[in-house]
């Protein structure tokens, strides 16, 4: 029996004091981040599947964990010997959670169900009730954390992390939170809404112009938000507030309170009228806090942050300031590809050979030397060989492969800067490769290529592009497990809504207009099993384009210019329309990285002209 499983084990004695017939124990915090603070690891400590998105579903007699695509292989690797058994999101014949605990209830009237309420969202439970046949009873406990109480009982839980919180200045912000905050009310006003709850941090800290550090690579405060037509609160820790902040909040008429008072402010608050809330955002607890101070579940209007609208759309300021931090970025990822053809060389001859963790380190140290650069905007993926195929591998000092002069090198990072949150991902040959392998890389290109030149006419959805990023590899019976773009923040998290790019219909998703202003990833891909990965990524900004008699058109701005690798593309896979954009995409990463690179990278660039 392994530690996992062991810990499982335990978790069922704790459900058996307290009357539980089965509980979930999600991959999140009480506002739903993406990435979540070691405190609130919990599942990752339970499980030992250390993936971003994972849900674990523990029974008396099963443990189940639900995750992505994009997790398969390494979920497998990690849960081995546990007793867990992984449930493939999506997949043919594997049900969706709340289906799992309906069918649970197929043979019995009543179950009993934990689930700690600040950390699942009230749409999830909602979801899951309305699943259970209504003439059955299920009974919810969801102010007790019974994973949580195992894991303080059992090791040592970090505490909660509690960093200052950081004014952004106006000449990255480009408006000011009372200018902000007004648009939100009109948005409000529009939804004949007095009130407004959000508890999701990346829009809290654009509402305010506030940046932290509670979230590893993303730049947020643990706060909530709760606006009115007349007042502002936010909801901060107090160790995390100085007196600059106080100061600012209070001349823009905003009123602090304290970060564990929230729940008690929701439930006493004296509502008037509606209450507007993402239900997909705001835990089930916050949910039932506002329902029990309105008397009245009906008062709440379901729907999107208006925050996370407005958010999305840059402005002038933003988008200036982000063209000048993606050449900043640009230029190091450039070098660093650089570096690595130079080490490939360099081991063919008999060299030191390179780690994956000797890699992600160079790429790192190059980013952080940028003017400007803040930290990373996630933990760098440096994936060799079979690991690429692991779409968020991440080597370790205690587990990472040796690279050898043959084959391909995957690397997937950002940087955060006081103006720009970048994304990025380039494959690179070390040596020798694959026919197979160069054909897939120029499949790819050519998506990311037909993507990157798009024209679309107003009222179109990244839904109704996707098809140009996949169709060279699904001509080939070829796809990705995963989206082929999203939204990227502004010195903010790197993955952002509402706007993506995917093929996928998901019943409930948000599917967004995609608008001037927005950015948004173009990442095709392929991956291959115990063989190898590949992923070209930029960063792209929607611009407007034409008026013409049929309606508006809209295309995309590149933002990211790092060079391709030709030493894995096909040419004669390649239309001469595609040779010709491939050609004029690097001619532009020489122009506009001329003074920022060395001279030697200058040269490599021009040798890459066809």
């Amino acid at each position: 029996m392994n530690i996992y499983s062991e810990r499982i084990d335990k978790l069922r004695e704790k459900m058996r004091e307290v009357g539980a017939d089965a509980i979930i124990v999600p991959t999140s915090d009480a506002h739903n981040s993406e990435y979540v603070g070691d405190h609130d690891q919990i599942r990752r400590w339970l499980s030992g599947f250390t993936g971003s998105n994972g849900t674990l579903v523990v029974t008396k007699d099963e443990a189940l964990l639900w995750t992505d695509g994009r997790y398969f292989i390494q979920c497998a690797a990690e849960i081995a010997g546990s007793g867990i058994q992984m449930m493939k999101m999506g997949e043919k014949d594997v049900p969706r959670i709340s289906e799992y605990i309906a069918s649970l209830m197929e043979d019995r009237e009543e179950l009993t169900l934990s689930f700690d309420g600040r950390v699942m969202t009230a749409f999830e439970i909602n979801t899951l009730v309305e699943k259970v046949d209504e003439t059955k009873s299920l009974k919810l406990l969801y102010n007790d954390d019974l994973a949580g109480e195992l894991w303080l009982s059992l090791d040592e839980r970090p505490k909660r992390s509690c960093e200052r919180v950081k004014l952004l200045d106006m000449g990255f912000s480009g408006l000011s939170a009372t200018d902000k905050i007004s648009q939100v009310r009109e948005a409000m006003e529009a939804k004949k809404c007095n009130q407004l709850f959000i508890s999701k941090l990346d829009d809290i800290m654009w509402l305010f112009n506030l940046r932290g550090g509670d979230v590893e690579c993303n730049p947020v405060a643990l706060s909530y938000a709760f606006i009115s037509q007349d007042e502002a609160f936010i909801f901060l820790q107090k160790d995390a507030v100085s007196e600059a902040v106080r100061a600012y909040l209070a001349s823009q008429r905003i009123i602090i309170c304290d970060y564990e008072d929230v729940y008690e402010f929701l439930k006493d608050y004296p509502y008037e009228g509606k209450i507007y809330a993402d239900l997909r955002e705001i835990s089930h607890l916050a949910y039932q806090c506002i329902i029990d101070g309105n008397g009245d579940k009906d008062s709440i209007v379901n729907g999107m942050n208006p925050t996370t609208e407005l958010k999305a759309v840059k402005n002038d300021t933003e988008i200036k300031n982000m063209r000048e931090y993606f050449l900043r970025d640009s230029a190091a990822m450039t070098e660093y590809i650089y570096w690595l053809k130079k080490r490939a060389k360099e081991m063919a001859s008999g060299g030191e050979v390179l780690t994956e963790v000797e890699a992600a380190a160079k790429c790192d140290e190059l980013r952080k030397a940028v003017e400007g650069n803040l930290g990373l905007s996630f933990p760098t993926i440096a994936a060799y060989g079979s690991n690429a195929a692991m779409m968020h591998y991440e080597a370790t000092e205690e587990s990472y492969a040796i690279c050898k002069p043959e084959g391909m090198i995957l690397t997937d990072c950002g940087g955060q800067y006081p103006g720009a949150t970048t994304d990025v991902t380039r494959t690179v040959a070390l040596g020798p490769v694959s026919d197979e392998e160069k054909t897939n890389f120029t499949l790819v290109l050519k998506g990311w290529l037909s993507l990157m030149n798009a024209q679309w006419i107003d009222g179109c959805t990244g839904r109704n592009l996707d098809i140009l990023a996949r169709g060279p590899l699904w001509a080939k019976g070829i796809d990705y497990k995963c989206g082929t773009g999203h939204g990227v923040g502004c010195y903010l998290n790197v993955h952002e809504g509402p706007q993506n790019i995917r093929w996928k219909y998901i019943e409930g998703s948000s599917e967004a207009v995609l608008k001037a202003g927005m950015t948004v990833t173009d990442e095709p891909g392929v991956y291959v099993d115990g063989k190898y990965g590949i992923r070209t990524e930029n960063t792209l900004l929607v611009e407007d384009r034409c008026d013409t008699a049929d309606g508006h058109f809209l295309g995309f701005e590149n933002l990211t210019w790092v060079p391709i690798d030709m030493d894995l593309v096909v040419t004669k896979l390649l239309s001469a329309d595609e040779i010709n954009s491939l050609n004029n995409y690097h001619n532009e990463v020489i122009k506009r990285l001329g003074d920022r690179v060395s001279d030697e990278v200058i040269q490599y660039l021009q040798m890459l002209i066809i």
